[in-house]
């Protein structure tokens, strides 16, 4: 993945990065699975039952719920030292100075971007069990060849 999802919180550029290694330290630190997360800390649930969980029928209680808020605030520490560490760079982030530098309005914004980089990595993990091995020399030389012909 090329483009590298981030966040800006108090200034800063965070660079987010989600892996097996980050759902065991958000089981230990959140006390849920990657799985649980949107009911657990985004507060998912769904505007009409009969239709489909989708953007248009969600809503996020996470605004409501100072208890999802810190685990949101956890939540962006381990996956922010985690694109930290991806970088070369310190892993320094705290929840308490990810949840100090939010900004109230834009807790919803967040929780968005991290479901996003969850649902990309679950995803992309998925796709690629569903297509098989990538042959990577294959690929190459298919990329190599003259457009065209």
């Amino acid at each position: 993945m090329d483009n590298k999802p981030e966040i800006i919180i108090g200034g800063r550029t965070i660079p987010l990065f989600y892996s097996v290694y980050e759902t065991l330290a958000i089981q230990r630190e959140i006390g849920c699975t990657a799985f649980q997360l949107n009911e657990q800390v985004f507060g998912v649930e769904k505007i009409d039952e009969d239709k489909d969980t989708n953007l248009e029928n969600i809503r996020l209680t996470i605004r409501k719920d100072p208890e999802k808020q810190e685990k949101l605030g956890k939540l962006i520490a381990i996956l922010g030292n985690a694109g930290l560490e991806e970088e070369g760079k310190e892993a320094d982030l705290t929840a308490k100075w990810v949840l100090r530098n939010m900004k109230p309005s834009m807790v919803t914004l967040y929780a968005i971007a991290v479901m996003t980089v969850i649902a990309d990595g679950n995803s992309m993990e998925a796709k690629r069990e569903q297509e098989g091995p990538v042959d990577e020399i294959k690929e190459e030389i298919e990329a190599k060849k003259p457009q065209g012909d």
